[in-house]
């Protein structure tokens, strides 16, 4: 009985011991860094790859808001022919350790994503680390050249590219769904970026650099095949369910009039006729009116009516033009092949092998809006 007793013990503290061991291969916080932020351009020198990462300075933040009065980030680039080497050589210049664990943000520059962004993918797809709902954007000259913007609202410049996304005021792309894109033979779009300078009141009239969302982008097989505006961007945004709120201008025969659309959602099917896929986009939504000139009054059901189909119309077209731009690239930005294995799985297996071709040739859709005008608002008298 001893004996039992006596192992029972030696056994409790043996499970102990292991307990207590720690990690054999941990790095303390303070001896690394956090990446943010990671953009990727063409080099200078042809073949070769330039990776720009954007991270905080811990000894630059102060938690009371003050500090030396220099920025609390910086932006380390490297080229190389690889983005393993690109990195390697920037851990090399650093002091600590790189950790993708809080990296929310890569941007590509359009010279790059023209020729593919497949070897960035690649790798990204081999880090357990980075987050598959990191945001994937693209900007109209270097990405390098985002990464010095001005964070008037926000901490960071990563910061402010982060929350263009989760405000969802265009489109929001994340890895999981470029990851997911290309596995169907499918395409996406991404938000465009546009940087310019300008004198800013909150930096004391000093001339800074404003970056801001211009526009969408088109890829196929990971690779960028076209662009997209920004009203037609918001249109696909807002097919994806991935838009908050959209503000839009009308002009019928007798009014001009703005509204503010909410409650926004989308209904994707996929039918079959004569045996050949068609889709039929639904876009719902709720508005208040802004303005109108001249006035509008609440029980003028026919001036509303006007105002709505007009809203209708438009919306519509942008969308129609957003699809045929992609259509006549072959690529599927809405995922509507994911729709069809949903409904018509046979159909999806025959086509899969040739979605590219047939989306570019053969795909058919219709558009519908119905937007609904539920506030007419007031206005003072005089």
């Amino acid at each position: 009985m001893n004996l039992h007793k006596a192992l029972l013990q030696l056994s409790v503290i043996f499970i102990c011991c292991l307990l207590c061991t720690g990690c054999w291969s941990k790095v303390e916080i303070n001896e690394r860094t956090f990446i943010t932020a990671m953009y990727v351009d063409k080099a200078v020198t042809p073949g070769e790859i330039e990776v720009t990462l954007s991270m905080p300075l811990p000894n630059r933040l102060s938690p009371e808001g003050g500090g030396s009065g220099k920025e609390p980030y910086a932006a380390v680039s490297a080229s190389a022919p690889t983005i393993a080497d690109a990195i390697e050589r920037i851990q090399t210049d650093l002091t600590r350790k790189i950790s993708w664990g809080h990296t929310r943000v890569i941007v590509f520059g359009q010279a790059y994503a023209r020729e593919g962004i497949e070897d960035t993918m690649e790798w990204i797809a081999r880090q357990p680390l980075f987050h598959l709902s990191s945001y994937v954007m693209v900007t109209e000259g270097r990405a390098k050249d985002v990464s010095d913007l001005t964070p008037v609202f926000e901490e960071t410049p990563s910061d402010v590219l982060r929350e263009f996304s989760t405000e969802e005021n265009l489109l929001k792309t994340q890895m999981l769904s470029v990851f997911t894109a290309d596995k169907m033979n499918q395409g996406f779009a991404t938000s465009m970026l546009g940087s310019k300078k300008t004198a800013m009141v909150s930096e004391e009239g000093e001339t800074k650099k404003w970056v801001s969302q211009i526009g969408g982008t088109i890829f196929r097989q990971m690779r960028m095949v076209g662009t997209l505006s920004a009203d037609e961007a918001r249109a696909v945004a807002w097919a994806g369910q991935n838009l908050d709120s959209l503000t839009i201008s009308v002009k019928t025969k007798k009014q001009k009039a703005s509204m503010t659309l909410y409650r926004m959602h989308s209904d994707i099917q996929a039918k079959l006729q004569n045996g050949e896929p068609h889709f039929i986009i639904n876009l719902t939504g709720k508005a208040e009116l802004n303005s109108v000139i001249p006035v509008l009054k609440a029980e003028d059901i026919v001036g509303i009516k006007d105002i709505e189909q007009a809203a209708n119309e438009k919306v519509s077209a942008h969308l129609t033009r957003a699809l045929q731009t992609s259509k006549h690239q072959g690529a599927d930005i809405l995922r509507l092949g994911y729709r069809l294995e949903w409904r018509h799985p046979q159909v999806w297996k025959k086509l899969r092998p040739t979605w590219v071709e047939y989306v570019k040739h053969d795909l058919q859709f219709t558009v519908n809006t119905n937007i609904n005008i539920q506030f007419v608002g007031s206005e003072s008298s005089f």
